[in-house]
């Protein structure tokens, strides 16, 4: 078909528990049909993968204790494996029993220490989660929650679905988890916010690859003027104070989101030993008790000039 008249093109509708955008650029009696599949897409992914699905694999896997190795739950436990020993289990997607003893995404108040304790009796992937070449199995009592990759992978699928489509022009944006990319050069501007007022950190610019935060900010209560976040640290069963964010650019969204939610529960210190290979760039922002911010650069950043 040949090109005659190219335009952008935008969508945003809820899935994951949050928003998507899509923008793509491509030919005009193209767009919405491509929007059209990029949505379809999603919502299939939101029920085999979510958590609070009732009907997908997740919730099969977490009922059953089993799956096919065939299944999209497949792939992103086989991602996830790899991308749990990168990161020394910073990232731990078997957290799910800690995760709703604390409550999240609804916390209320901490829990007490032994129910903390026994959640964490059922955590652990290296020991819970069993991979063979043809199922996928779980032990008994353990919850998986794949809360921290599911989005990026999410943003990746739809994303090479409509660039395999044709759109000169996309980008994906799942709940801050972005990819973008083009034919055209074109350089795509992403804010970072600051984890601490209505401020941006500041702005990458973006030719192609993804980026993905994950900071103490986005799921918190507090109690005594302590913050508890979603960000909960597999060693403790407490959430991680080693930082108030962290941001990560990479070449693919389900690498970005697993690490920086790895980052920001690991911190700087142990952050900076992650395989630079794994990613371009990461920025990891701390906090003393008085929220007063210091910013840590990894790698390269594409800051916009």
């Amino acid at each position: 078909m040949n090109r005659v008249h190219t335009i952008e093109v935008s969508r945003t509708f809820p899935v994951l528990g949050t928003f998507a955008t899509v923008i793509i650029t491509v030919d005009q009696v193209d767009g919405q049909t491509l929007l059209f599949k990029a949505d379809s897409l999603l919502a299939h992914l939101d029920t085999q993968l979510g958590r609070f699905s009732e009907t997908g694999q997740l919730h099969h896997l977490n009922t059953t204790y089993g799956i096919s190795t065939t299944t999209d739950l497949a792939e992103l436990i086989r991602r996830s494996d790899t991308l749990v020993s990168t990161t020394d289990a910073s990232f731990d997607p078997s957290l799910g029993t800690l995760s709703r003893v604390w409550g999240f995404p609804e916390p209320t108040e901490v829990p007490d220490s032994s129910a903390i304790y026994q959640a964490l009796v059922h955590t652990g992937w290296d020991t819970r989660m069993h991979i063979s070449a043809d199922t996928i199995t779980i032990d008994q009592n353990t919850v998986m929650d794949f809360g921290a990759i599911a989005k990026g992978y999410a943003v990746d699928r739809a994303y090479e679905l409509l660039v395999e489509l044709g759109a000169d022009e996309c980008l994906v944006e799942v709940g801050g988890e972005v990819r973008c990319g083009s034919s055209t050069g074109r350089i795509w501007h992403i804010g970072v916010r600051h984890p601490r007022n209505e401020s941006l950190a500041g702005i990458l610019g973006i030719t192609a690859g993804a980026v993905a935060t994950s900071g103490d900010y986005e799921c918190f209560f507090m109690e005594e003027g302590i913050r508890y976040s979603h960000l909960l640290d597999s060693e403790t069963g407490y959430p991680s104070r080693n930082s108030v964010s962290a941001t990560v650019i990479a070449e693919d969204c389900a690498t970005a989101d697993a690490m920086a939610t790895a980052a920001a529960v690991a911190g700087p210190r142990k952050a900076q030993n992650f395989p630079s290979e794994m990613y371009t760039g990461m920025i990891i922002i701390t906090a003393d008790e008085n929220d007063n911010c210091e910013t840590h650069e990894f790698g390269e950043i594409p800051w916009a000039e």
